[in-house]
């Protein structure tokens, strides 16, 4: 005898109200993945650049930058020199795993801004470094002392150091300016100021692929700013300006470490190379000049986009 199409509908409906709870029983308990975490460390510095390039090859391809005390995503470890890395609003890239820490600060009772780097005014299209003035910063870096400029949404920064064959000169371009941006070594110019007014030529990187090159990679001194250029005795290390200068060109500042780490690396590639550089992206190398036994005030000036960025550095007088 068939069932009456009221029992058909009311036992259709008793078993569609069932396959939820059915379904929900069939269905596993799975946890979340947990993604660790680590905090940036930086040791010395006030930031850390990431990169988009897990070798984090010249020019550097930069993403952002890490504040110390940031927690961030750590979604892969090769065991390399980087970690691949994700910030708290999403930004993705690799950043050296010598700055990450897997121990938790102290929690803060405030919420921690951002701040935003302030900015040098040229003046007749020129800047001069002079500590503690707006957009002018001095940090150490991997042991050698750096003079940063940011002006017009670009940021400069150089260092100098005594090799006692040649003044080996760091430069590192960070371009924010929102349009591309020429950096041509070809036009930055090393004067001596002090005791004899006169250029310095640069020495083209292919001469010393040809001569000792662990001679080229010795640190006798670091350049240093002259009292001339400090504005503010009391400027300090507070600035929040990101530390541009790749880690792959601080090199050894004792001859006999500089002379074996020297063997592998190849002068062309940590020199510093002409090219347009994008918007967001960064580059740094190496640039050599001839060098005065006697000198002990100098000028770096680094023409980038309409400006010229004028940097002071002093060495001790040789006796």
């Amino acid at each position: 005898m068939c069932a009456s199409s009221k029992h058909l509908i009311v036992g259709s409906a008793l078993l569609l109200a069932a396959l939820p709870a059915l379904a929900a029983e069939e269905t596993p308990n799975v946890a979340p993945l947990s993604v660790p975490t680590a905090t940036v460390a930086c040791h010395g510095v006030t930031s850390i650049p990431f990169t988009a390039d897990e070798e984090q090859a010249l020019p550097l391809r930069l993403v952002g930058s890490l504040s110390c005390g940031d927690t961030v995503a750590v979604l892969s470890d090769g065991g390399g020199y980087t970690e691949h890395i994700r910030t708290n609003d999403g930004q993705e890239g690799y950043v050296a795993r010598i700055y990450l820490s897997t121990e938790r600060p102290a929690p803060s009772t405030t919420p921690k801004a951002r701040p935003q780097l302030v900015s040098a005014n040229p003046v007749n299209g020129i800047v001069r470094w002079s500590a503690g003035a707006p957009g002018c910063d001095a940090f150490l870096s991997h042991g050698r002392h750096v003079e940063s400029i940011t002006a017009n949404g670009v940021t400069v920064q150089v260092s100098l150091q005594d090799t006692g064959w040649k003044y080996r000169v760091n430069v590192a371009v960070s371009n924010q300016s929102g349009e591309k941006l020429e950096v041509m070594p070809g036009i930055i110019t090393l004067d001596e100021l002090m005791p004899n007014a006169r250029a310095l030529l640069a020495t083209d990187p292919q001469k010393l692929a040809h001569s000792p090159t662990h001679q080229v990679f010795w640190t006798l001194a670091n350049a240093v700013p002259p009292a001339s250029a400090s504005v503010k005795a009391e400027a300090s290390r507070d600035s929040q300006t990101p530390d541009y200068m790749n880690p792959h060109l601080a090199l050894a500042s004792e001859h006999h470490v500089a002379f074996e780490r020297s063997e592998s690396i190849d002068v062309q590639s940590v020199a510093l190379k002409a090219s347009s550089l994008p918007a967001g992206q960064l580059t740094a190398g190496v640039m050599w000049f001839d060098r005065d036994p006697s000198a002990h005030e100098l000028s770096l000036r680094v023409p980038v986009g309409n400006m010229v960025l004028d940097y002071s550095f002093s060495l001790q007088e040789k006796k």
